[in-house]
């Protein structure tokens, strides 16, 4: 488990994407960049194996605004053993630079007491796919919530005269978070990296359009950092336990045995129906064709406990919902959903129940309920058949 201790006022921004190459790097240390010079006290946490953070620090001037840098390997391949990272308490903003390749069942480590998570995404078939599994996983294994609008996407070196950037343009289109904004693939990033600056610190006239973009990346950055940290925001899904052998109880025992007897009972009354009251040795099959054929199921079901045809909450609910429409706005839901039993609709918003099922997630074509720790995915117009 990675840990970040610090000042009460600390404020953490992630920027990570599992795929090496995507920018991560220079998108950190130019949000390091601008809070520092917007007069915070600011580090940048170099975590990524090739330290390129680090060494945009070194060539950093002194008669710069201040950044600390503090270079940490994540040891996480020992998941027995806790990481801390200790800021110190001067500092109120903390960059972090996660690593590549970070596996889906860290990303919580990085995520979780994060003010803001930023993935940036390259206009490539590759990084596109990579991306939507980093942000699936975010979204589903670490939780993120997409209420509080923390994650953000970022599309990076784009080019709007390409092919390529009209694909990532129509992948960002279907996503349902926030697309933060679009930086263009230009190399004044380049040339203030190899001066340790940030894009805010280069000449106006240079930047121009550079820094135009940028406004609505720090627009969303700072609303972000405005809005306190809440339980939503810290929490920390239970890792999954290794599978317990059960207990049985009594009604694992008794149910089944029940359910014998009952059979037994059904099969010997239907043999002596079949015979006549005398002639026991009678062996005439046309007694056994003239017996309704609905009567075995219904006498066996009525000498049955309820509780020896279980049927799962989740099975329920997703025989009678289904979910036929979904919208996202201003970081919340609204959720169309029809009742298969009653063939009527009903809407509700992300914060409502539903029979008791609290709406934990939803996407562009799904929603997950979640009620007495079971979880239930309605898919948009999904067709259950029939039994």
């Amino acid at each position: 488990m990675l840990i970040f201790e610090g000042s009460a006022n600390l404020h953490r921004i992630v920027v990570l994407n599992p795929k090496g190459g995507s920018g991560k790097t220079t998108l950190a240390f130019n949000v390091a960049g601008y809070l520092a010079a917007t007069g915070r006290r600011v580090a940048i946490v170099d975590m990524d194996r090739q330290g390129s953070s680090t060494r945009w620090l070194h060539n950093r001037s002194s008669e710069l605004p201040k950044i600390l840098g503090i270079s940490v390997r994540d040891s996480g391949h020992d998941a027995t053993k806790n990481q801390c990272i200790v800021v110190p308490e001067d500092i109120d903003y903390a960059v972090v630079d996660a690593p590549a390749g970070l596996p889906a069942d860290r990303l919580i480590d990085y995520s979780c007491g994060a003010h803001a998570i930023i993935v940036p995404v390259l206009p490539s078939d590759f990084d596109i796919h990579a991306a939507s599994r980093l942000i699936s996983d975010l979204l589903l294994k670490a939780q993120v919530s997409r209420r509080n609008a923390r994650l953000g996407v970022i599309a990076n070196r784009v080019n709007e005269r390409t092919i390529a950037y009209q694909q990532l343009r129509r992948f960002l289109d279907r996503l349902s978070i926030t697309v933060v904004g679009r930086i263009r693939d230009s190399q004044n990033y380049a040339r203030a990296a190899q001066c340790g600056l940030c894009i805010h610190e280069m000449p106006p006239s240079r930047v121009g359009r550079d820094l135009a973009q940028w406004q609505v990346v720090s627009r969303w950055l700072e609303s972000r950092l405005a809005m306190p940290l809440t339980r939503r925001d810290l929490l920390r899904p239970a890792a999954a336990a290794p599978p317990r052998r059960r207990r049985r109880s009594w009604t694992a025992v008794v149910i089944p045995a029940a359910a014998a007897v009952a059979m037994f009972g059904v099969s010997l009354w239907l043999w002596s129906a079949t015979r006549g009251p005398h002639d026991t040795q009678s062996t005439d099959q046309s007694a056994m064709i003239n017996i309704e054929p609905t009567a075995l199921p219904e006498l066996v079901i009525a000498k049955l406990p309820e509780q020896s045809l279980p049927v799962s909450a989740g099975s329920r609910l997703k025989k009678r919902w289904q979910l036929s429409g979904i919208a996202h706005r201003d970081g919340s839901s609204v959720l169309i959903l029809r009742d298969r039993i009653e063939h009527t609709s009903r809407r509700i918003n992300d914060d409502v129940d539903l029979d008791g099922w609290i709406v934990r997630d939803t996407g562009s074509d799904y929603a997950l309920f979640a009620r007495n720790g079971e979880e239930v995915r309605l898919v948009l117009n999904e067709d259950i058949g029939h039994d």
